[in-house]
């Protein structure tokens, strides 16, 4: 079974990109919004339609078709490479489309659209465990700005989170969970059986794309880990990506809110040493000429002028 999210629908073609685009800026997704600026001829959707897409879902539509197909393409592509490098201003730009001759489709008409990419620049964290620890935890990481999914496979234990609306994800398959987890993602791994710890440690360590790997434990438990991880890993020397024991080191105690709050110094303290920036949330309501640098205010120019030479026929 592949991971079942609580919170993020993979694909709404019914819920209005205006709804997308709030829900995945207060869950912290970083977002294309597809618009149509230019259209000539027949074309499945008029100027103005708009459609959002991440690296996992999309919402709202364009048409459908293989113009929709090519644009998530398009989308999902610039979204994977600013996964890569982070922290990078939104930016634009434009891609023009002749139904016939590039997509096979029989409408004949052409389109410009104008692809918007928004980083929302908030860490993300992913704890797996929800017990006590994971329950306190998890309200902490979020007042600090960040985006934190609670994993765990007994969805019992997720419910309480629900009810509070945190992010949570019950998952059966430590390969797809680990697979699906963007990369910089910071990892705290304190789950209920050590099995499931040392499998969700040997993948992360193995993807080598995320800044933090902290695993809760013992110094006897970390030896045993390492032991076992020596033989298994591809590379053994990604062991050095390992944190364990986990938590600032001047926060002592054993309850679990003292735990969860020292788990929460460490990270803080990497992403201020990491200079992870948040960026302000964006008023999608208003205008994109209003909130944008004129640079990409030449674009919606250069949209313009476009518009005019697809208008004049013939377009191929």
């Amino acid at each position: 079974m592949a991971v079942q999210s609580s919170v993020h629908t993979l694909i709404s073609t019914s819920m209005h990109w205006l709804d997308a685009c709030h829900m995945l800026q207060q869950q912290g997704y970083d977002y294309c919004l597809a618009t149509i600026v230019a259209a000539v001829g027949s074309v499945p959707r008029a100027c103005g339609a708009k459609m959002v897409i991440t690296t996992q879902g999309q919402y709202d539509s364009l048409g459908g078709g293989n113009l929709e197909r090519q644009v998530i393409e398009t989308a999902r592509t610039e979204l994977q490479r600013r996964c890569q490098h982070p922290n990078q201003d939104p930016t634009v730009s434009i891609e023009r489309y002749s139904l016939t001759a590039d997509l096979q489709q029989c409408c004949g008409g052409a389109v410009q659209v104008l692809f918007e990419y928004f980083n929302t620049q908030q860490p993300h964290v992913a704890i797996f465990g929800a017990g006590h620890i994971g329950q306190a935890l998890a309200p902490i990481i979020n007042k600090l700005q960040c985006h934190a999914t609670v994993f765990d496979s007994r969805p019992d234990w997720l419910a309480p989170l629900n009810e509070q609306g945190m992010s949570t994800q019950c998952f059966d398959s430590t390969e797809t969970v680990i697979s699906s987890l963007l990369p910089h993602t910071h990892l705290v791994i304190m789950t209920h059986d050590h099995r499931l710890d040392y499998d969700l440690t040997r993948l992360a360590l193995e993807r080598q794309c995320f800044p933090y790997i902290g695993l809760i434990g013992s110094e006897g438990k970390k030896q045993r880990f390492i032991y076992r991880l020596k033989e298994q890993l591809s590379q053994p020397e990604l062991i050095s990506q390992l944190t364990c024991p986990i938590g600032h080191p001047d926060i002592k105690g054993k309850r679990p809110m003292q735990v969860a709050l020292s788990i929460a110094a460490q990270l803080n303290m990497l992403f201020e040493q990491q200079d992870v920036p948040v960026q302000r949330p964006i008023d999608i309501a208003t205008t994109v000429t209003d909130s944008v640098p004129k640079k990409q205010q030449h674009l919606w120019q250069q949209a313009n002028t476009l518009l005019k030479e697809v208008s004049k026929p013939p377009y191929e």
